[in-house]
């Protein structure tokens, strides 16, 4: 399993140093196109699992449409007044499909729930990369996130005793979490020398602890969706770690807290 995990991480690497510090940003916002396009399929899934029957077509359209528009506003993305716009197609889908009335609200909730989970809260990485210094705070985002998987594994693994939310996660333990921090925050460290210079000391420290808590809860988070349909994973795109669901939902959380931490800045 750990092996897999490294293989397929050795293969990510170049390619995440490709789009994300080499190319222009249009090419990271087509790569999360592509991943939240697969995510929303994932979720829309699960959700059918149950007897839910989302209209996957016209989420993945609405959250396509979502994540074009973080990278170039169309006026249709994220304000209260597309919100409801969203709502109301959905709705309006719903109501004349040929689907039995029984189930509307199930279908009609996870539909809309999928767009603002999986492709609202990528889109936050796009806003990211587009702002100033963007290339940077995207890579710290992801090291972050990936040195607090990587501490929790190593130490919760072998030294794990207590569990931290048992009902939701039996694996996950307090003495896992504590390795988390510790390496989020030893990648911040790292970070600030490499490529992040005017990162303070003392915020670099908070910023990590911040982020690598907001990646545990969306980890828990998507352990609930899992739980509550009966599934292992969301899927099996990625060897050694599942679907996109699950290897992105640490940072599908913790994205929206940085880019709106360097938006109060």
């Amino acid at each position: 399993m750990l092996s897999t995990r490294i293989i397929s991480a050795l293969i990510f690497l170049p390619f995440f140093y490709l789009i994300v510090w080499v190319l222009p940003p249009l090419y990271f916002t087509l790569f999360i196109l592509a991943v939240a396009a697969v995510g929303l399929y994932e979720f829309y899934r699960m959700a059918g699992i149950r007897g839910v029957h989302p209209n996957r077509v016209l989420g993945i359209v609405l959250g396509v449409l979502l994540i074009v528009d973080a990278y170039y506003p169309l006026n249709f993305g994220i304000g209260a007044f597309s919100i409801a716009g969203y709502l109301i197609v959905i709705m309006i889908a719903r109501l004349f499909s040929s689907r039995p009335v029984d189930g509307a609200f199930g279908d009609i909730a996870a539909t809309f729930t999928g767009i603002f989970y999986v492709a609202l809260l990528f889109a936050f990485q796009i806003m990211i990369r587009t702002g100033v210094d963007g290339k940077q705070w995207l890579v710290f985002l992801y090291f972050i996130i990936w040195a607090s998987d990587i501490g929790a594994y190593a130490i919760g693994l072998p030294f794990g005793k207590h569990r931290l939310y048992e009902k939701i996660s039996p694996k996950k333990s307090i003495e896992g979490l504590l390795g988390s921090l510790a390496a989020a925050v030893g990648m911040a460290l790292l970070c600030r020398v490499w490529f992040l210079p005017s990162l303070g000391i003392q915020e670099a420290i908070g910023i990590s602890l911040l982020l690598a808590i907001a990646g545990t809860i969306g980890d828990l988070a998507e352990s609930l969706l899992k739980r509550s349909v009966g599934v292992k994973d969301s899927g099996g795109l990625i060897p050694g770690h599942g679907g996109v669901l699950d290897r992105m939902d640490s940072i599908l959380f913790a994205g929206p807290v940085l880019y709106y931490y360097l938006a109060l800045r």
